[in-house]
């Protein structure tokens, strides 16, 4: 489960690290799977393992010609493999990170079976009218 926040930056080719507290559980600890990037809500990329991805995507994938609907086109068209370099930097796909509106300050959240990548000034935006105490509330905390 992906827990915790973190705030850093992209570099001049638009590459950041996964932090590594989440590395090891999207890349497994032999470093043998692989993950995605897609376009997530509110503006935000998720980050999911590929095995994890298809499990979460297989009911739209089984919808039929007729049924397929505009958001399942834009999930599956915005799905793109990590590629990570020597060095463990992976490239944001622009296409994301245009959407997200991510120019260089970064924060990656772990939300429970996802990170989610956020410029820093749109997280801080989305978070900002959040009533902490009354969230918590309704989630009988």
């Amino acid at each position: 489960m992906f827990t915790g926040m973190f705030e850093h930056q992209l570099d001049d080719k638009n590459r950041l690290r996964i932090p590594s507290k989440f590395k090891k559980e999207l890349t497994g600890e032999l470093g043998d799977k692989s993950y995605c990037f897609f376009r997530g809500k509110n503006q935000c990329i998720c980050v999911m393992t590929e095995e994890e991805l298809k499990e979460t995507l297989s009911s739209l994938a089984s919808e039929g010609l007729s049924e397929s609907s505009k958001i399942t086109r834009a999930i599956f068209g915005s799905v793109c493999t990590a590629e990570e370099d020597a060095q463990g930097r992976v490239v944001l796909p622009s296409i994301l990170r245009q959407m997200a509106g991510i120019q260089k300050d970064v924060i990656t959240l772990g939300v429970g079976n996802r990170l989610e990548i956020w410029s820093a000034e749109k997280y801080q935006q989305y978070m900002s009218d959040i009533d902490y105490d009354a969230e918590l509330e309704k989630l009988g905390i």
